[in-house]
């Protein structure tokens, strides 16, 4: 289990708390503040999965909540491994392959288009901070094309639109237009290029009738807000709880232990 972080001014405090998926849950309701939606279906991720939930009246729906288990960590060792097949001669740390994903990683448009793109695609080239030159070519859409073919890493699943779309069908038939119609995609991710044009192409073809439409940013709101979803939550709620006294610093943690947790904040 990843620990829970809490950032109070200079005061860091981390934590192995028995809380299941701590980081993933929170970043999933730190997204649900930042968006204002009440009632939507979030696809939210972090390093080791993605977890989709239905929300209804603010209410997180359990039963229909689904982990995904594709995480970020997954898609940057899968980059490091293409990558490093395609370039033998190359040492790459897997800091350099996180912001090679960021930077060149994307999403072909249908399936038909990554398989074209796998017998052949313009490379480019990408010089190190160690001054060793990298080619990238058909390796950037094997990253983006993983989340809808999740046997690519060797998984037994279905794509990320087809799982939320079973996610949302255990809820109650009534809540089912508004949900798949106000779908918020949250985390780093979701900024890939080609991921949203991707993400409704195949929401066209999904198992449901009523299509899955992603909900879009404000235009007032920050350009990167969608891989910051989960950080703009937590300042809204920062601005909620501090004066009301519900937060801990690394004091309150150290002097009282696990237990002030409970009586605080639950």
């Amino acid at each position: 289990m990843e620990p829970a972080v809490v950032n109070a001014g200079s005061k860091l405090l981390k934590f192995n708390h028995a809380l299941p998926d701590c980081g993933t849950k929170a970043a999933l309701i730190f997204s649900i503040l930042r968006s204002s939606i009440l009632t939507a279906c979030f696809v939210t991720d972090t390093n080791y999965s993605k977890y989709i939930a239905s929300i209804i009246e603010g209410a997180v729906q359990h039963i229909s909540s689904r982990r995904f288990e594709i995480g970020g960590l997954d898609l940057t060792n899968l980059f490091a491994k293409e990558l490093g097949e395609s370039n033998p001669h190359v040492n790459l740390s897997i800091s350099d392959v996180e912001k090679l994903k960021e930077h060149y990683a994307c999403c072909s448009e249908d399936d038909a288009a990554y398989r074209r793109f796998q017998q052949g695609c313009p490379e480019e080239q990408h010089t190190l901070p160690d001054g060793q030159v990298i080619k990238i070519g058909r390796e950037r859409y094997t990253v983006g094309e993983a989340l809808f073919q999740p046997s690519i890493l060797g998984l037994e699943a279905h794509g990320i639109v087809e799982q939320l779309v079973r996610c949302i069908s255990t809820v109650s038939t009534e809540n089912h237009r508004q949900l798949l119609e106000n779908t918020v995609l949250c985390g780093g991710t979701a900024s890939m290029a080609g991921f949203e044009d991707r993400f409704q192409k195949e929401a066209a073809v999904s198992s449901s009738a009523i299509r899955p439409s992603l909900v879009k940013a404000p235009e007032y709101m920050p350009d990167n807000l969608t891989s910051n979803s989960a950080w703009v939550g937590g300042a809204i709620l920062a601005k909620v709880v501090f004066p009301q006294n519900q937060h801990l610093t690394k004091a309150d943690y150290d002097e009282n232990g696990p237990s002030i947790i409970h009586r605080k904040c639950f």
